[in-house]
């Protein structure tokens, strides 16, 4: 022990340690501004598209996607190649070669900033956007799978940018980087076979659909591959540059696996295609997705549900249906809810009562042509139902018979209009729109 006062030899006592090279680069360089800017641009991204991707889980998912490869992975690489070329611009690349760290060791921490601070602006990006859905979403839960992968692929993607920067002595090489990522990504997108999903930021569009399990993972070591074969033949030693195979090969049968399925990559998940409806009659329902729509949607229909009200063979439910789903016979089926709704709340309540009424007068039958599922008696018997919503000063254009049949249905009394009316749906319930006659 020494005496008191009298000076500590090296070693003894408390020291501050020092943070080690990959802290002390996750806290320099450009990693951390291009996370603040990742973040920004993906915020502002999703806050200028609220409105089309607050109703559900799927559609939170894709908009994250799209966002997040398309806009955040090119900004991502192009920070990341700029990293790659700092020891070229400060002229140190002969004193690193001088070290006794590997070559591997060297480059993971110095692309370390560039990879892990924009993959963190994306989560979250993501953790928001998620906690905002939370309030809209009807059920099910997000596909945090797929968030994991959109981040993986994000991180990959910069890692190959940071290869890049190593390599190429240029300095345009950065924006370079992210223009070619960004066209590569939507041509990728844009292909009409199974080699579009090979794009991380490939679109899905349908809200009662859940990716399979291991698409996932799957996409993970689809672009983690890609940025690891790079990675170790670029600063492997040359004896070991030979285990660049085996992450290329996990990526091209990651990539030959999503090519090949395709479409199926996505299936149908009954739970949310399941039918929540009220108590009126007929019912109104929606999916269980967007079951907080049903109250609007109730609302706008009162007016078409009370005509039908007490008709016979009339439609039972008014329900949304999912495009590839059929419904009961008994069913009128109204299809893109969407469009007439924002964050939950009605904005296009004529328009919607309008074409529920279409759905519920024209035939669901094959071999029936367009010209009897939408004659003008039919036609006449929606716009009676709910009248479609027309800008002023237009011209009508109505034909002889739908301005006859509509006079007759307002004029006709309620006893005699509902005496026809059931024949008429009992008509085109049974596929014989031609058995009709003009009330």
């Amino acid at each position: 022990m020494s005496p008191a006062g009298a000076p500590r030899r090296p070693g003894h006592g408390h020291s501050p340690r020092r943070a080690g090279p990959l802290l002390a680069e996750l806290r320099r360089g450009a990693g951390l501004p291009a996370g603040a800017a990742t973040l920004a641009v993906l915020l502002f991204a999703m806050y200028t598209k609220a409105d089309e991707w607050l109703t559900g889980w799927t559609d939170t998912t894709d908009m994250l996607r799209v966002a997040g490869l398309v806009l955040g992975a090119p900004l991502a690489a192009a920070v990341a190649c700029w990293q790659g070329g700092r020891e070229r611009r400060r002229r140190t690349e002969e004193l690193l070669a001088t070290v006794a760290r590997p070559p591997l060791r060297q480059a993971l921490p110095a692309a370390a900033p560039a990879v892990v601070w924009p993959v963190v602006g994306y989560l979250l990006t993501a953790v928001v956007c998620l906690a905002w859905t939370w309030q809209y979403a009807g059920g099910g839960g997000p596909h945090v799978s797929l968030i994991v992968a959109d981040a993986t692929g994000i991180g990959s993607l910069a890692a190959l940018g940071f290869v890049v920067g190593r390599v190429v002595p240029w300095r345009l090489a950065p924006p370079v980087v992210a223009l070619v990522m960004y066209n590569v990504e939507l041509l990728l997108s844009n292909q009409e076979s199974g080699i579009s999903w090979l794009s991380p930021g490939k679109e899905h569009v349908s809200s009662w659909d859940r990716p399979v399990w291991w698409f996932g993972p799957v996409s993970m070591v689809w672009t983690a591959g890609l940025a690891a074969a790079a990675l170790l033949a670029y600063a492997a030693r040359r004896r070991a540059r030979a285990l660049a195979l085996a992450p290329l090969a996990a990526a091209v049968t990651a990539a030959v696996l999503l090519a090949q399925t395709g479409d199926g990559l996505w299936r149908s998940d009954p739970a949310s295609a399941a039918l929540v409806c009220d108590e009126g009659t007929p019912r109104v329902c929606a999916t269980r997705v967007h079951s907080r729509m049903l109250p609007d949607a109730s609302r706008a229909l009162a007016g078409l549900t009370a005509k039908l009200r007490g008709v016979p063979n009339a439609p039972a439910r008014i329900v949304e249906a999912p495009v590839d789903t059929r419904a009961r016979r008994t069913d009128a089926p109204l299809t893109g809810w969407d469009y007439y709704f924002r964050r939950n709340e009605i904005v296009e309540p004529e328009m919607f009562a309008a074409n529920a009424a279409l759905a519920a007068t024209a035939p669901r039958c094959r071999g029936v042509s367009d010209a009897d599922r939408y004659s003008d008696l039919n036609e006449a018997v929606a716009e009676w139902l709910a009248p479609m919503p027309r800008p002023k000063n237009m011209p009508g254009g109505d034909t002889p018979g739908f301005t006859r049949t509509m006079k007759r249905l307002k004029t006709m009394p309620d006893r005699e209009r509902t005496r026809w009316l059931g024949g008429y749906f009992a008509a085109v319930r049974s596929c014989h729109p031609e058995r009709v006659t003009a009330p």
